[in-house]
């Protein structure tokens, strides 16, 4: 399906936002480190706290707003992020990212909760249901227009080391961060922080930080990182052709009418319906989205036109499997509901 222009042009380097990771046991000053380095990048900081109020025992030291959450739902982050762009905020910090992975209606929890409602011994079906909720949550952060900086908690271990004078000392060590596997390589610069608040750039795309080892980090590593995302050229606005832009407003026009009818026949809820419009006004939308979204739809209309011998069980299972799938998956999901059709 193609939305856009496949020629390649010469690459320019364009001033940057930054998508910073630091990951670190219990202890070893993650949120500090946060507050510190965003205090040295920007002067309107706003930070997600998910730690039950931590981040605001550094308010006597630190300038910043604050959200607390307590359901850490992927479309919570989401719409914090969303609500910290519309507040003009220049950074934000989601301390910690880790809850929306193994915390209260995090994705570990809805995989369970979707697996139980299956009534299936393989979670397979279930993944398929959240690992759309879990990529739409990292792609908000990837694409925010302000500054992020997301702290992990890391599995831990310990281990059995010799000190300076030979005698053995049990040391905590970070490990893995609490995560699905491989997220923090979606971030440009990753920390490794252990106990002694030393930081480890294990992964980043600053030539100048590659191989860091940081005491302490702080405000002098908030100058190189912020010399390194200034140094590009202004981002260029896209140019939409017309032929674009009419196409564009063509499948707005669609999906707000079709998601109107579906509403008008209960199909859909109203939650669902603040949804698809949030999606249709985000400039960032290709094209290739809205048809996917209006696909979507499309669909559930099908659904909601089917007469045969289909349970209220079965519907709401196809209803939430239309709603969860991706791109790709999607002419999978239409043949199945072909079979539905014809039985």
């Amino acid at each position: 399906m193609r939305d856009q222009d496949l020629t390649f042009e010469n690459a320019v380097k364009s001033k940057l936002k930054l998508r910073l990771a630091i990951i670190g046991p219990s202890g070893s000053g993650k949120t500090y480190s946060s507050l510190l380095l965003a205090s040295g990048l920007s002067k309107k900081i706003a930070l997600l706290d998910t730690e039950r109020g931590s981040a605001s025992k550094y308010a006597d030291l630190f300038k910043f707003s604050v959200l607390e959450l307590d359901n850490f739902h992927p479309d919570n982050f989401i719409e914090a992020i969303r609500s910290a762009e519309s507040q003009k905020f220049d950074l934000l910090i989601i301390d910690s990212l880790s809850h929306a992975w193994n915390g209260h209606n995090g994705a570990l929890e809805l995989v369970d909760k979707a697996a139980a409602r299956l009534k299936s011994t393989s979670s397979f079906a279930a993944w398929r249901e959240v690992t759309p909720l879990h990529n739409k949550m990292i792609d908000t952060i990837l694409r925010a227009d302000l500054h992020i900086i997301v702290t992990m908690r890391a599995k831990t271990e310990y281990s059995l080391e010799k000190s300076d004078n030979g005698k053995s000392a049990v040391r905590k060590v970070g490990m893995q961060p609490i995560q699905r596997e491989g997220l923090e390589y979606e971030f440009d610069i990753v920390g490794d922080l252990d106990l002694t608040s030393t930081m480890v750039i294990s992964k980043t795309r600053c030539p100048i930080l590659q191989q860091s080892v940081i005491q302490k980090p702080g405000k002098e590593l908030a100058k190189t990182i912020l010399k390194w995302l200034n140094s590009g050229e202004p981002v260029k606005k896209k140019v939409v052709s017309a032929g674009n832009k009419r196409e564009r407003d063509r499948l707005i026009k669609n999906i707000k009418t079709k998601v109107e009818e579906l509403n008008e026949k209960n199909f859909i809820t109203a939650k669902k319906l603040s949804e698809f419009g949030d999606k249709i006004k985000d400039s960032k939308a290709t094209v290739g989205m809205l048809r996917f979204l209006e696909k979507q739809l499309l669909l559930l209309n099908r659904l909601d036109q089917i007469k045969g011998n289909i349970s209220q069980q079965e519907r709401k299972s196809f209803y939430r499997k239309i709603l969860a799938t991706n791109t790709q998956d999607v002419k999978a999901v239409e043949k199945e509901l072909k079979i539905m059709e014809a039985a």
